[in-house]
């Protein structure tokens, strides 16, 4: 990988443990997945709750995104504040506490959320019922994943009806994540429920137009489901979100090979108490511990026999699975197990270009979960 050759220099500069972004490989990630989109004549507002980062969200939008998603009222206000103004909620707001926030938003920015309750648009009424223009909603579908959304049944249609009566809404889609393909064994998988995201969308556009209603926007959301479900002809739009950067649960599910990763921890080697133990400056609060015994630890270490298969707060010890010698203060480069969530532990990325250098990149909606 490109980013190895360059591993002693970056130990010589950042201190760690740190988040490094290979500028090189991001951007070509970038550009894939926005030909990927522009191949199937599908619109692309990448979910940002990846990175969290507006700088990384202005980028995505000079190569043609054509706004951004967003999971919380709070990283929308981020990006709002950095010039990032076509923003979905892919959430449902119902604390009545954000409710002013939420109106505040709608008036200075292109803004649409999710619904898929209509007792829902009771909570937003006090604020939204004086609204100049309506706000602007998407309905969930449960396209298997059953977290939020509706069934394709009389629920779909109620709900829409509901909001078409509301005079201070607009229905401008509908939209879905299947998430559960994170549960899948194999690329055969992945591939029968990207497709099946695609038809389940095309089931509740039918249903919605049988009852006279169109919806402007049909949307979809997943890395690695996204190469199937854009194809599916009623999909004109996709939210995937962790292709920027990629990581060893997409590995796992082959949506991308190690040299297609360009996010990285870098630690350092503390210690080698023992032949088989290696221990790193680098723990749980560094390393994301999603699926680390679904992916035999917590994170992939590059260039070394190793797994990682202990962490504690501040520390990562790395079981050898053959004889090698290392010294303390030697660099080492891993690959989280969930980029997402370990982009949440710091508060910067130090991205790095072989002809620039590195570059201090602040995480700006980190800890923005409200």
């Amino acid at each position: 990988m490109g980013i190895e050759t360059h591993l002693k220099e970056l130990h010589r500069q950042v201190s760690t443990p740190a988040l490094i972004i290979y500028q090189p490989q991001m951007e070509t990630n970038l550009l894939h997945m926005q030909q990927l989109a522009e191949t199937n004549r599908v619109r692309l507002r990448p979910h940002t709750k990846t990175h969290k980062s507006p700088f990384l969200a202005q980028r995505q939008i000079k190569l043609g995104a054509k706004g951004i998603t967003v999971a919380k009222l709070s990283e929308a206000e981020v990006m709002l504040t950095h010039g990032l103004n076509d923003i979905f909620i892919a959430n449902q707001i119902t604390q009545p506490l954000k409710m002013k926030r939420l109106r505040a938003l709608h008036d200075r920015c292109n803004l649409i959320i999710g619904i898929d309750d209509p007792r829902q648009i009771d909570l937003l009424k006090n604020e939204f019922e004086t609204v100049h223009s309506p706000l602007q909603v998407r309905i969930e579908i449960d396209s298997g994943l059953h977290r939020c959304g509706v069934q394709i049944n009389k629920a779909l249609t109620d709900l829409a009806k509901k909001i078409a009566d509301t005079f201070w809404l607009k229905l401008e889609g509908i939209f879905t994540h299947a998430g559960q393909v994170y549960a899948a064994r194999s690329r055969s998988e992945v591939e029968a429920i990207g497709h099946a995201e695609g038809h389940i969308m095309e089931q509740a556009v039918n249903l919605l137009q049988s009852a006279g209603i169109s919806v402007e926007t049909v949307s979809v959301g997943s890395t690695p489901t996204v190469a199937y479900s854009a194809a599916h002809p009623v999909v004109n739009e996709i939210r995937p979100g962790n292709y920027i950067f990629y990581d060893a649960m997409q590995l796992a599910l082959g949506s991308a090979q190690k040299e297609e990763c360009s996010l990285f921890v870098l630690t350092t080697i503390v210690s080698q108490p023992a032949p088989d133990r290696i221990v790193i400056d680098t723990g749980s609060k560094a390393l994301s511990t999603d699926g680390a015994f679904w992916l035999n630890g917590f994170g992939l270490p590059l260039d070394i026999p190793a797994v990682i298969e202990r962490v504690s707060e501040e520390h990562g010890i790395l079981k050898l699975n053959e004889s090698f010698r290392v010294r303390p203060g030697e660099p080492l480069l891993i690959i989280p197990n969930h980029a997402c969530v370990t982009a949440n532990l710091f508060s910067q990325y130090h991205l790095f270009n072989p002809q620039k250098g590195i570059q201090a990149i602040p995480v700006l909606a980190r800890g923005k979960s409200q």
